[in-house]
């Protein structure tokens, strides 16, 4: 993964800075101009947030075999910035070259990212209906509830928010790429998605919903410690994200995330019961399972368990806290 911040007085400079992006950016706005820019991006995915503080119209071509969108990080004040209803303050779509010519109100931030075209058709012929993939297709521009937009908001302020974290170790940093991975695919196919709520509610039989549940629970112990993500189930069972929500909904009362994550929470807390303190520490047993995140992994534990991963008795019968406490003692 690259992540990348960046300050710039001139407007040419701060265009090039995004990779392949064909564009050049004109100030409106009258004064000193200054800008920022950070990025994050892997092979798969790019997101961005740009901010200026004098208004500066953007125009130029998109990259090449990539789906892009756009939207402003807030919606704008109608006094402030002389537009009734920005074409931001909704989500714009660009894809494979397109040209584009967007006005940025001074003072606002804008976030975008693009992906892969060809990969999210495939995401989408699986996953969206027949009208959601003509927009995907061929739409300049959205038109969903603005709760659909600050969902979208929230989810690329994420990825700009985990990307400034530090992973320990190369297993750490992959996880967080798959992680980050996810979160952009499925923010784009929940965009299309909220376009249209009118589709009919999903309906499989019993013995198919309990298949899917059962099948995907393979999958995820034959993965090992590593989480699996709802589109590589998806993939694997060649279901949509709807149909999978709804068996494991229908079948454990929880959907499929909750069911994996409490999957590997069960074989920490074994790992634990069989292993002591000396040679096994907590923090070892989780990244066994795929939780680096150690205050992330302690919540979801005891919200789990009722206990702290600490307060596990572990194979010589003591908890862990009881360890940590006699090493301190013969130190001292």
């Amino acid at each position: 993964m690259n992540v990348d911040v960046r300050h710039f007085n001139d407007v040419n400079l701060h265009a090039r800075a995004i990779p392949g992006w064909t564009q050049d950016y004109d100030q409106l706005g009258r004064g000193a101009l200054s800008s920022s820019l950070q990025q994050v991006s892997t092979g798969r995915f790019l997101v961005f947030r740009e901010v200026f503080n004098r208004q500066v119209v953007q125009c130029g071509q998109c990259p090449e075999q990539r789906l892009c969108l756009a939207v402003l990080e807030a919606a704008p004040e109608p006094v402030s910035t002389g537009w009734s209803r920005h074409p931001l303050s909704q989500v714009v779509l660009l894809r494979n070259r397109e040209e584009f010519l967007l006005h940025a109100p001074q003072g606002l931030g804008l976030v975008a990212a693009n992906v892969d075209y060809e990969r999210f058709l495939q995401l989408a012929d699986l996953h969206l209906s027949h009208e959601q993939r003509t927009l995907a297709r061929g739409s300049r521009s959205l038109a969903v509830a603005d709760a659909s937009v600050q969902r979208l908001r929230q989810v690329l302020q994420h990825v700009l928010a985990q990307a400034g974290m530090q992973p320990l170790n190369d297993v750490q940093a992959d996880a967080l790429d798959r992680a980050l991975d996810d979160l952009v695919l499925n923010a784009f196919l929940d965009l299309f998605d909220a376009v249209d709520h009118a589709r009919a509610p999903t309906r499989c039989s019993g013995s198919v919903r309990s298949y899917i549940v059962r099948r995907s629970r393979e999958l995820m112990e034959e993965g090992g410690g590593g989480a699996m993500s709802v589109l590589d189930l998806c993939a694997r069972l060649r279901v949509s994200r709807r149909t999978l929500q709804a068996s494991f909904q229908s079948e454990a009362g929880i959907g499929p995330l909750e069911y994996q994550r409490n999957l590997r929470l069960n074989a920490v807390r074994r790992r634990l019961g069989q292993t002591t303190a000396q040679a096994l520490p907590v923090g070892d047993a989780a990244a066994e399972m795929g939780f680096f995140h150690l205050s992330h992994f302690a919540r979801h534990y005891r919200e789990l368990f009722g206990e702290l991963p600490s307060d596990t008795l572990r194979a010589d019968g003591r908890p862990t806290v009881a360890w940590s406490d006699h090493r301190v003692l013969r130190r001292s």
